[in-house]
């Protein structure tokens, strides 16, 4: 793998990782989201996953 590929990968992951982080704040629009507030949890730790992922890529 080149670094160039590498540095997309890392901010990708970074990126969708910082996503997932917030999405457990939209709470208060559960009428927006229904169905996916018991996945919460799993994005928080998930997106926590990808930002740590995403900086050790770089």
């Amino acid at each position: 793998m080149d670094k160039k590929t590498k540095t997309q990968l890392s901010i990708g992951f970074f990126i969708i990782g910082l996503i997932m982080l917030f999405i457990p704040y939209l709470k208060s629009f559960d009428s927006i989201f229904p169905g996916i507030s018991q996945y919460f949890s799993i994005m928080f730790y998930l997106g926590l996953v990808l930002v740590v992922i995403g900086y050790y890529l770089k």
